[in-house]
C-alpha cells in the first residue's frame, strides 16, 4: 500500500502483523529508523517523514516501523514486554536488509543491533521515565499511557550500547557529541511539528555518514 510517496507494508512480530513504513527505491541501501517512545514518538513523526523524504530524494531508502503498542499498532501496549521491541527492531532491521539505523531518543535504546547506528539526542531509559511520571502520561494519575510495570522497570534499567556510533545532539545539550544543530527540542513541543531546516540537516549528516 502506498500514499504521498510512502510505502506501508506489514512486518510479522510475535504472530501479529505491525505496520511499517517506508520512502525511497527499494532498491536503494536502507536505513532503519528507530523513533522516539511514548508521547516523544508523535510528536517527532512528522520531522521523521521529512528526514527520511530528504533522504530518499538522496537514493536511499528509509523504513519505519510501528513498534508493537505504539503509532497504528493494533497490540495493547499493556501487553507489551521489552523484548517486543527489541525482537520489533531486529525483525524490521532483517527484513528490509538495513545498512545502518538511525534513532532519535528512547529508539536509541533500541539500536544495538550489530549495525552502525547514527543517534539524535540519545537518552537513558530512566530518564525516560522520570519524564512519564512528571507529566502525568503514566502512574497512577496517569492518562497518556498505560505500560506494564514489567515494561517500565526494564525501561528504567535500558541504556544505549554499541560501537559503530555517531551521536549528534542539539547545541543547547551539553553532552558530548560528534555533531550538534542549531534547533528547539520537537519532542518537548506540546503539539506535533515538523522542522524542514533540522530535516535536511540530519538528512546531509547521515547520507554522508553512512556511505
Amino acid at each position: 500500500m502506498t500514499g504521498g510517496g510512502l510505502r506501508y507494508d506489514r512486518l510479522l512480530v510475535y504472530g501479529r502483523d505491525e505496520w511499517l513504513t517506508s520512502v525511497g527505491d527499494p532498491a536503494a541501501p536502507t536505513l532503519l529508523f528507530l523513533p522516539p517512545l511514548f508521547e516523544e514518538m508523535n510528536r517527532t513523526r512528522a520531522l521523521l517523514l521529512q528526514t527520511m523524504r530528504a533522504l530518499a530524494a538522496d537514493d536511499w531508502r528509509c523504513a519505519l516501523p510501528d513498534l508493537p503498542g505504539t503509532g497504528e499498532s493494533e497490540t495493547a501496549l499493556e501487553a507489551v514486554e521489552w523484548r517486543h521491541w527489541r525482537d520489533a527492531a531486529i525483525a524490521a532491521a532483517a527484513a528490509v536488509r538495513a545498512r545502518a539505523v538511525v534513532s532519535l531518543r528512547g529508539g536509541c535504546l533500541l539500536d544495538d543491533l550489530g549495525l552502525p547506528a547514527w543517534r539524535l539526542a540519545p537518552v537513558t531509559g530512566a530518564a525516560l521515565v522520570r519524564d512519564l511520571e512528571r507529566t502525568g502520561l503514566v502512574g497512577a494519575s496517569g492518562g497518556g499511557y498505560a505500560p506494564s510495570e514489567g515494561l517500565i522497570e526494564a525501561l528504567r534499567a535500558a541504556v544505549s550500547v554499541g560501537e559503530r556510533v555517531r551521536t549528534a545532539r542539539l547545541a543547547s545539550d551539553p553532552a558530548p557529541a560528534d555533531v550538534q544543530f542549531d534547533a528547539s527540542p520537537l519532542w518537548r513541543r506540546s503539539e506535533p511539528q515538523g522542522s524542514p531546516p533540522l530535516a535536511a540537516a540530519i538528512a546531509a549528516d547521515v547520507a554522508a555518514w553512512a556511505c
